[in-house]
């Protein structure tokens, strides 16, 4: 190709990203207005003494937040008890790691060989 058709390429690659950036744009403002509105009828539906049957409460969201942070604080303790159990017995720990690797890596790669295997016998 000429050097003025990878110009003309390269400028349509260009207009190409710009429209992406304005979509995405758009549609990070649409998820904005619609957290929005969703913020606003759950602030009024508690405000009125509740949600309407059918409709999710700000109960229900405020349920999910309490489940998340106590998912996530649970997660973290288990992580600090891990770091100390490697601490404690760093030699354990990496033989732990050092097993646990190369069983995962042995049945990896002979479930691999094992597809190449039946490849090459179906073969005629």
């Amino acid at each position: 190709m000429t050097e003025k058709a990878h110009d003309k390429e390269l400028d349509a690659v260009k207009g190409d990203i710009a429209r992406l950036r304005e979509e995405l744009a758009g549609i990070a403002d649409g998820v904005k207005e619609s957290a929005g509105l969703h913020a606003k009828r759950s602030r009024a539906s508690a405000q009125q003494g509740g949600a309407a049957h059918g409709e999710e409460g700000p109960g229900v969201w405020e349920d999910l937040l309490h489940k998340f942070d106590s998912s996530r604080v649970q997660g973290e303790k288990v992580v600090r008890g891990l770091a100390a159990e490697v601490e404690q017995q760093p030699l354990v720990s990496i033989m732990a790691a050092f097993g646990l690797g190369y069983i995962i890596a042995k049945l990896w790669y002979q479930g691999a060989r094992g597809a190449t295997n039946e490849d090459t016998n179906d073969a005629p």
